[in-house]
């Protein structure tokens, strides 16, 4: 499993009221409240590098989530690619880090996006939705769909897609993204979110989806807990709670210039999110 081992997970309350995703709702205290006195932990699960389409390096984004964040679990998940998100555990191994670290990737399967989470072997593009989540669970780890429900982003999965897998006895998502930062989630975090909730009640979370550094955090999922093994018990649990701010302008600035610098005015179309 790609994660530490260096702190325990903690148990997950058998009372629903204690989980993540009620403490907003009984206003005990603020999500940030329950942070800073460490009831809660926060996660990004989705960020890019230069290993796809991001512009910080692996370097880069470990230095700015233990400096310039107060992230406690991250994963980088590029695009197609675990190279560089291996890479990032190796370094993250060797240093000091406060933070816990978690491998991934992030598959263009044939209908949309899909966050592999805890794999430690890469997953090919282009399968469908169904095969790509059996490949994620047979290296035991997390399958969460991406900014789901975008109806102009191409890579964003549909409903129909959705309900296939929700009527399907041998195949599950472990989880939905209701909450992401970037474009995609301009829109599409309402319906999403409205959706999961009167339809398929996935565990929620939410992330970044940064391509730059200062988008790394903009998007979170709150757990109880403080490492990975918490994050992965809370939402295997359905005990998270997706939250943040959209990207800034300067985010879009930043990889609108990056992008043009790159591959000039008839460069590729970005893949971002």
């Amino acid at each position: 499993m790609a994660t530490s081992i260096r702190t325990s997970a903690s148990s997950i309350p058998e009372s629903p009221r204690m989980g993540t995703a009620i403490l907003k709702k009984n206003q005990q205290m603020t999500q940030i409240e329950a942070h800073h006195a460490g009831k809660l932990g926060r996660a990004d699960l989705h960020m890019h590098s230069t290993y796809s389409d991001g512009i910080p390096t692996i370097e880069q984004i470990l230095h700015t989530v233990q400096h310039e964040t107060n992230l406690d679990v991250i994963a980088i998940t590029d695009h197609d690619t675990i190279d560089g998100s291996l890479r990032a555990r190796d370094l993250w191994e060797q240093g000091s880090y406060r933070f816990d670290y978690v491998v991934g990737e992030e598959v263009s399967t044939s209908e949309g996006h899909l966050l592999a989470l805890f794999i430690e072997k890469h997953i090919r593009p282009g399968l469908s939705m169904e095969r790509t989540i059996d490949l994620v669970h047979e290296q035991g780890g997390l399958a969460i769909v991406a900014h789901p429900l975008h109806r102009l982003f191409r890579y964003s999965c549909q409903r129909e897609v959705l309900d296939r897998i929700y009527g399907a006895s041998d195949v599950w998502l472990d989880g939905i993204e209701t909450w992401n930062a970037s474009f995609c989630g301009i829109y599409a975090n309402r319906v999403a979110m409205r959706v999961n909730r009167a339809v398929y009640h996935l565990p929620e979370v939410g992330n970044s989806d940064a391509h730059t550094l200062n988008a790394i955090g903009r998007g979170c999922t709150w757990f109880e807990g403080k490492n990975a093994l918490d994050v992965r018990a809370c939402i295997e649990a359905g005990l998270t709670a997706p939250g943040g701010k959209l990207w800034h302008v300067h985010d879009y600035l930043h990889l609108a210039r990056h992008h043009f610098s790159k591959h000039g005015p008839r460069g590729r179309r970005m893949r971002a999110a």
